[in-house]
Formats: structure tokens, C-alpha cells, sequence
């Protein structure tokens, strides 16, 4: 493991100092889980969805929505009655 020192505020250090005890274990440990986790959600190369492999002898059975598609999907007001 490589060694990093860094400087943070009194505000951010009490709450992972809390988290810490709570869960058990060090703020060092949470601080590691932090960045992978940040790492595998940000700076991990992902392919999009259209470019996934599908298996030898077989196609997709419609073609995938679009982002504009799926966020009116996701955000449409759920208050109006679906007839």
C-alpha cells in the first residue's frame, strides 16, 4: 500500500471519526473505501450499454432507448393520473 498524508476540515474529520466508531473500524479504513469506491464509479473505464457483448448467434430484440428516453421515463411526474 502507498502512504498519502492530506490536511481536512475539522467538520469532515469529526463525521468520519464518528462513522469510524459506529462501524468499527478506523477513519483510515473509511478513507480507503471512500476511494475505491469513488475509483469504480468514476475514473473505471465503462463501456455503454449498446456496446456490450451479446452472445455468438444472437441479437438484441430492439434496439436500446435513449438517455432522453429514459430520464422523461425516470422523472415523469407521478402525480397525473396513467389512463
Amino acid at each position: 500500500m502507498k502512504s498519502i498524508s492530506l490536511s481536512v476540515s475539522e467538520t469532515d474529520y469529526e463525521a468520519f471519526r464518528l462513522a469510524a466508531d459506529r462501524q468499527g473500524q478506523s477513519i483510515a479504513g473509511l478513507i480507503r473505501e471512500a476511494m475505491a469506491f469513488y475509483r469504480s464509479e468514476h475514473l473505471c473505464d465503462r463501456r455503454p450499454l449498446e456496446r456490450l457483448p451479446v452472445l455468438v448467434g444472437y441479437e438484441p430484440v430492439a434496439s436500446l432507448p435513449s438517455r432522453a428516453e429514459i430520464y422523461d421515463e425516470m422523472f415523469e411526474d407521478r402525480t397525473q393520473v396513467h389512463e
